[in-house]
């Protein structure tokens, strides 16, 4: 876009009167990141094998609405003395921008599990969270068998 301003300044040596054509640059619009991670999540075991998992939105969204979350989560193992490796998490898909999920049907009984949640904009999915402390299941049953 050109248009014509007038430009004063002593540091340019313009008078009031010297007009100049100068071109505008047009507003670039930055295009949009994956959001920025999340803070730890909170895991609550509410009854038996039942977990909500609640998180707080990351600090930045990326530039663009925040359209979603991964879950992943690992299980203890007892035999092993070790948790499973990142690799080998298991994740769960949570669609729109809420910022809690309560895991129904995924775990298993007498089980310690932690979780991590990224956030997923348009421009794709954000670095995990830290893992939640661990929270440990009950006997229980499914809700959805």
């Amino acid at each position: 876009m050109l248009c014509t301003l007038c430009i004063y300044s002593r540091d340019y040596g313009l008078a009031p009167t010297d007009y100049e054509s100068v071109a505008l640059d047009e507003p670039t619009q930055q295009p949009a990141q994956p959001p920025s991670t999340p803070r730890q999540p909170v895991a609550k075991r509410d009854e038996g094998i039942y977990v909500t998992l609640k998180w707080t939105q990351p600090d930045d969204d990326g530039g663009t609405d925040i359209t979603g979350y991964v879950i992943k989560y690992r299980e203890y193992s007892w035999g092993d003395a070790k948790w499973t490796d990142d690799d080998n998490c298991s994740t769960v898909d949570v669609a729109g921008n809420t910022t809690q999920f309560q895991f129904t049907d995924e775990l298993e009984m007498f089980t310690r599990y932690q979780f991590a949640v990224a956030a997923v904009n348009t421009a794709g999915q954000g670095q995990f969270s830290l893992f939640s402390d661990y929270v440990n299941t009950r006997d229980g049953e499914h809700c959805c068998d």
